[in-house]
């Protein structure tokens, strides 16, 4: 099922173009008075209550999609600065396994409202110990094959796009599997100002035992990786009471499934999870009648279909906010509600009580947010912090820090409504602009319920032909309720730093260097502690107009292991991919 949806989402997009074509015309809908993330809305009104300017209009005609999110949020989309040397290669932080290393070039649609780029890409890829022992290494060298498809359009009734690259995989000569890699959004107005669909999804492959870094570039046998999928389809009515008030309502159909993993090592029985959830909400928001004022009403229901801790599953939470513009650039907000949640498992819980919060917003720039909050939810008391900061013209620091209830699969849906796409094409975070993975499974995977902390930090700076990024990660979780554990599962916590240098040589060649190291003490039956290290190269050359190939080195040290057996890999990848 979740294949379908990565194969038939580009033949909605594409038949959805005929309901773009005779919307040139129209007027685009009027934005609420606050319209904010998660939603990716184009061409926001002047903010109310200390947001800075807005964006300059696109050339062609873009779909607004308002959105109702926190009022501690930002009010509109990012401004997302170009990077001074031009789109740069990047590499894909959502296939750890063979997936073929490519060029994370924007899909540029220029003048025209829609197009589609499809591709080819041939990956050769040799390593000295395929599947990571310290005994027995073994010598392999794997090809993929990776159809890939493009999609985007950006009209006033449409606004979208889509990657798609399953990867095929072959062992010398012998096939192996498909991994489906991938991720699509698509936002329609059904009736302009009125009636929106949105829809989202991703496909990715991820590692399952811990000490698997981020965009490492690690390969990772197919027996320690996880097919993971998440869509969500939300339809939503919203209206403006002039400028007095906005109100928005809608349903969110969601899906989440890890499929295909071996996690005896996890302790579980094998057959990955899975559910589906059904959200209901409503918000309520005060205009620019109310000047430094906003205030904001709002119910949010999710009833969860699943097997172990998703069993009767519930999250209600109703609240309502207020926030005061004391200076253009600088608000204080707070919130008082309630909530009621239920999980089940091997510890059944459930916490009804009041939710509070205060805090404070500061948009000191267009390009800068920092929110920053204390207070209650999801049974306890903790701290947020969410920071985009550009220094200069060339320097930008991000920072996170976040508590929460989640596993790996409601992470996904969480970050499918929170993260956009910056100029580069890179996912990032729509509050912050901060660089984000949509999974990060540093600590392993399993089917549990955990209380989350994650601090992240990164600092890019950008010269005309160079860009250098330092970041940093630090992640806890600690048991609450197991779905089907059959051994205990506990506390684990780990760190991992990177460093990667983009240069530019030329216009058609580009060099990125990567050097990480991380430490992880894991929870999880037979995943221990232990330092991980890797360090690698790649070089990309565009042969011609729509031919490019690369050439990689790379290498990965990991003693993350109880029984100390730690492993060393090297690996030399070559490959070419074609556009038409």
């Amino acid at each position: 099922m979740p294949v379908k949806l990565s194969v038939t989402l580009p033949v909605g997009l594409a038949a959805a173009l005929l309901l773009a074509s005779p919307a040139a015309a129209q007027t685009a809908p009027a934005a609420p008075a606050a319209p904010a993330a998660p939603a990716d809305s184009a061409a926001p009104k002047p903010a109310v209550g200390g947001e800075g300017t807005a964006t300059p209009a696109a050339a062609t005609p873009v779909l607004e999609a308002p959105r109702l999110g926190p009022l501690s949020g930002r009010d509109g989309p990012i401004a997302v600065r170009q990077p001074a040397g031009g789109a740069l290669p990047g590499f894909s932080t959502t296939a750890p396994s063979f997936g073929v290393a490519g060029i994370n070039t924007p899909f540029d649609l220029g003048p025209r409202s829609f197009g589609i780029r499809p591709s080819i890409g041939v990956d050769v890829l040799a390593t000295s110990n395929l599947f990571r022992t310290r005994q027995s290494s073994r010598t392999e060298v794997v090809t993929t094959v990776a159809p890939g498809l493009d999609a985007a359009v950006d009209t006033l009734r449409l606004s979208g796009f889509l990657r798609y690259s399953p990867a095929l995989r072959f062992y010398g000569t012998t096939w192996n599997g498909v991994d489906h890699v991938g991720e699509g959004r698509l936002v329609a107005a059904l009736l302009p100002g009125l009636f929106y669909l949105d829809v989202r999804g991703s496909a990715s492959i991820l590692p399952v035992t811990a000490g698997q870094i981020p965009g490492s570039g690690q390969v990772i046998d197919r027996g320690n990786t996880t097919q993971t999928y998440a869509a969500q389809v939300t339809p939503y009515v919203v209206h403006n009471f002039g400028s007095m008030a906005s109100v928005q309502g809608g349903y969110s159909f969601q899906y989440s499934r890890q499929d295909g993993a071996d996690f005896s090592q996890a302790g579980l029985d094998g057959s990955g999870a899975n559910y589906t959830g059904h959200r209901g909400f409503a918000v309520l928001r005060s205009g620019e009648d109310f000047g430094r004022l906003a205030l904001q009403g709002r119910v949010d229901n999710t009833w969860y279909v699943g097997d172990g801790i998703y069993n009767g599953a519930r999250t209600f939470i109703t609240a309502v906010e207020a926030r005061y513009a004391v200076l253009r650039s600088a608000a204080v907000f707070g919130e008082v509600g309630y909530e009621n949640l239920r999980f089940a498992g091997t510890s059944p819980f459930e916490i009804k009580g009041v939710i509070w919060g205060v805090g404070l917003r500061l948009t000191p720039t267009p390009e800068s947010i920092i929110i920053a909050r204390y207070g209650r939810q999801s049974g306890f008391n903790s701290f947020s912090l969410n920071a985009g900061v550009a220094l200069g013209g060339r320097t930008s620091v991000f920072a996170t820090y976040r508590e929460a209830l989640a596993t790996p699969l409601t992470q996904a849906q969480d970050l499918l409504g929170t993260t956009t796409t910056d100029a580069r094409g890179d996912l990032v975070d729509s509050q912050s602009g901060a660089p984000v993975v949509l999974i990060n499974p540093f600590l392993g995977l399993s089917d549990t319920l955990f209380r989350t902390r994650l601090a992240a930090v990164s600092l890019r700076y950008q010269w005309p032909r160079d860009v250098f990024t330092l970041s940093g990660s630090w992640q806890s979780q600690d048991p609450v309720t197991s779905g089907r554990a059959t051994t205990p599962v506990t506390s684990s916590r780990g760190a991992f730093a990177t460093f990667s240098w983009t240069h530019e040589f030329s216009r058609v060649t580009t060099g990125q260097a990567t050097a990480q190291y991380g430490r992880v003490t894991s929870g999880l039956a037979g995943q221990g502690y232990g330092n991980v290290y890797t360090a690698g190269t790649t070089l990309f050359h565009e042969l011609s107009e729509q031919l490019t190939g690369s050439l990689q080195f790379a290498w990965a040290r990991d003693a993350a292991s109880e029984t100390n057996q730690s492993d060393t890999q090297f690996l030399i990848r070559a490959g070419l991919r074609r556009t038409f």
